[in-house]
């Protein structure tokens, strides 16, 4: 009689864990369902990290594309000097061979955080577009502007010295005096500012503009207050010539 009522209180007990969708699954099974679903996950991993590095090679190949135009223009650039133009061309080679080893790194990824910080430092490390880039645009223009300001401080002494000989043999030269002195100073001005700006950017690294983005802020209005300025000497130059002329 105990037996059967154990029986029936077994097959209840059975019954009402059938009922809320339990199953008793032996160890050996359980096994089979977490290594059935590990594949999936490495899987699923493994997928995220090709994402990520076909990702970065397309950024990485953008950057050397640009990295080689960069190393042309500094190549073609006649008015850089020659310090100049031998150190942006060493920083664009070593940021191109940097690059170039960071690819073959990333394509050998095979964990997600291996990946993930790899593809990070193709911007963090590299700074090609946030720095490199505008740093050679910018060392080239102040050099440019440079030359120039030589130039007309040449043709100022050359005007002073004809200016001088008009005074002597009794000219009147006061407007081209004044001319000539508002053309000095704008040189001057000039030439305080292009100077400044190159040797303040050529230096900068990555790091300069990791913990400072707005290192670079101001440069290219600084230039181009620079470049207001050489235009204002080169009109004062005309009107002084054009005055020398009639005298």
């Amino acid at each position: 009689m105990t037996q059967i009522i154990f029986k029936r209180t077994a097959a209840a007990v059975l019954a009402t864990i059938s009922t809320f969708g339990l199953a008793i699954a032996p160890a050996s099974a359980l096994s089979r369902v977490k290594a059935a679903a590990s594949p999936d996950a490495a899987t699923s991993d493994q997928a995220k990290v090709q994402l990520i590095i076909n990702r970065g090679n397309s950024e990485i190949s953008r950057r050397l594309t640009t990295l080689n135009t960069l190393n042309a223009k500094i190549n073609s650039a006649t008015k850089l000097s020659a310090g100049d133009k031998a150190t942006l061309s060493t920083e664009v080679a070593s940021t191109t061979s940097g690059l170039t080893a960071l690819k073959t790194k990333l394509d050998a990824d095979t964990t997600l955080s291996d990946a993930k910080a790899d593809a990070q430092s193709i911007f963090t490390g590299y700074r090609v577009y946030a720095l490199v880039g505008p740093k050679v645009n910018l060392v080239k223009t102040a050099d440019d502007q440079q030359v120039a300001e030589g130039k007309l401080t040449d043709l100022a002494t050359k005007l002073q010295t004809r200016i001088t000989a008009a005074q002597t043999a009794g000219k009147s030269v006061t407007s081209l005096q004044a001319s000539l002195t508002a053309m000095n100073a704008k040189i001057s001005a000039a030439h305080a500012i292009s100077p400044a700006i190159e040797s303040s950017v050529i230096g900068l690294q990555p790091t300069d503009y990791n913990s400072n983005h707005s290192v670079l802020s101001g440069d290219r209005n600084q230039l181009k207050t620079a470049q207001d300025d050489i235009q204002s000497a080169v009109q004062s130059s005309a009107t002084i010539i054009s005055g020398l002329k009639n005298l």
